[in-house]
């Protein structure tokens, strides 16, 4: 019983989910409550995800995100969300630069909110471009970091570029360092089949032990 035990907690502990690192989706931030609302963009066209098919969306007008940057919604509750869900506990470092090209409309603002520490870090560009670096930002596993960028006031002419990096300030063993927003970049997970549990590996010891094998 005490093998068994040892057995099933260390595999337990060592279990992990398929989670992916960046999720996609449009929204807004609420200062007053310090979080962020947050959906999905429902629909991939293999360079962008978007509120539909066809730009703009009946319902979530021109809000997308591609391997570069995107563009807004058409009001403040439609910002573009990128969201990004640190794998383990530790201290990250944030870097980035954020253009918006055009001469035309007001340019776009973006701003990085922790789920810990709400905002940590806030930007305005009108056809030119800013450095979006954060020292430091401490996270437990699950803790969300979202780059948000909305309209200002004009929807006008809102193309953004903006692919940020996180990387963890100390790294342990050969886990992984960092996570770009270009490279990242992808459309649905593939679904993968459910690995087996702890409890599922055990039955199978159980079942291979000599006690079932043989009846005396």
């Amino acid at each position: 019983m005490r093998i068994a035990l040892e057995f099933v907690r260390s595999h337990v502990a060592a279990e992990t989910t398929d989670m992916p690192a960046w999720q996609y989706g449009w929204g807004e931030y609420d200062a007053e409550a310090r979080q962020v609302k947050f959906q999905p963009l429902p629909h991939f066209n293999n360079y962008s995800w978007q509120g539909g098919k066809e730009l703009p969306d009946e319902k979530l007008g021109w809000v997308l995100l591609n391997a570069d940057g995107g563009h807004p919604g058409d009001d403040q509750k439609h910002a573009a969300i990128r969201r990004w869900i640190a794998p383990r506990d530790g201290a990250v470092k944030i870097s980035g630069e954020l253009q918006h090209g055009s001469e035309k409309g007001d340019g776009v603002r973006a701003r990085i909110i922790s789920s810990r520490q709400a905002v940590v870090g806030e930007w305005a560009v009108f056809h030119n471009s800013a450095s979006t670096p954060v020292e430091r930002v401490e996270v437990k596993k699950g803790d969300i970091i979202d780059f948000i960028t909305d309209c200002r006031g004009s929807i006008e002419f809102d193309s953004f570029t903006w692919a940020p990096m996180v990387q963890y300030l100390s790294v342990r063993d050969e886990t992984r360092r960092e996570w770009s927003a270009k490279t990242d970049f992808a459309g649905p997970q593939k679904e993968k089949k459910k690995p087996l549990s702890a409890w599922d590996k055990y039955a199978q010891v159980l079942l291979l032990a000599n006690e079932l094998v043989f009846v005396d």
